[in-house]
């Protein structure tokens, strides 16, 4: 009776010893349980409560891709490109040039000198009488000769129609200026400046002429390029040849 007792006793304890075995297993299961959840959401680790219980857990060896560093590329810097602003010239501004027309005066008709022949016979007739005296109203060597009439006498020598007298010789032919004379032409003075003409002579180039002067003296040369004979310069007669 004992015995059984004591049985059932040893019985009774090792069923709590069970229980309590068990309990403490159940709660190491949770606690493990909960471990395994924890490690999943970290690192999806498989449950727990998969395994069988008094099966060793190896928790499979995480292996994370290996980490491949990105190769550094530098951005390309894109240089922008220099704007440069069309310079913009302005067209030269060319005023037409104006060219005035020009004004030519009509060039003075001079005529041809003398023919040479005729301007040598006048020259060549007054050289001739070089000496022969002065007379007032005389026209040939043997009388004398005053200007105007040692002009005519060797005008007319040449085959040549001239008045006798001053006032009509100076419209007998083309009027020449000073610059203009030629051998054979006839020259016109005036007794004092700006005077009408009053006495001739006979040109015969090189600032020559032969004259009758005046009373008292001969016929006989003068050079004409002076102030004197310049300043009194009427006109040069051209005889008009027929």
């Amino acid at each position: 009776m004992k015995k059984c007792k004591l049985s059932i006793i040893n019985s009774i304890i090792a069923g709590i010893l069970i229980c309590a075995m068990l309990a403490a297993c159940g709660a190491a299961e949770k606690q493990n349980s909960e471990i395994t959840k924890d490690q999943t959401t970290a690192g999806s680790v498989p449950a727990i409560s998969d395994v069988a219980p008094g099966e060793a857990t190896t928790e499979p060896e995480q292996t994370l891709p290996p980490e491949t560093e990105a190769p550094e590329t530098e951005a390309p810097v894109t240089e922008e490109p220099e704007v440069t602003e069309p310079e913009v010239t302005e067209p030269a501004a060319t005023e037409p040039e104006v060219t005035e027309p020009e004004v030519t005066e009509p060039a003075e008709v001079v005529s041809e000198a003398l023919p040479v022949h005729i301007a040598q016979t006048i020259i060549d007739t007054a050289a001739a009488q070089l000496g022969v005296k002065f007379e007032s109203g005389g026209s040939s060597p043997e009388k004398g000769f005053d200007a105007s009439g040692l002009v005519y006498y060797c005008v007319t020598a040449a085959g040549i129609d001239f008045p006798r007298l001053v006032k009509d010789q100076v419209e007998a032919g083309e009027k020449i200026a000073y610059s203009d004379l030629s051998s054979g032409d006839i020259v016109y003075f005036s007794a004092e400046p700006g005077e009408e003409a009053s006495f001739c002579g006979i040109y015969a180039g090189g600032g020559l002429i032969v004259y009758a002067p005046k009373p008292g003296e001969a016929v006989k040369t003068a050079n004409i390029t002076t102030g004197y004979w310049t300043s009194r310069f009427v006109t040069g007669i051209r005889p008009s040849v027929n």
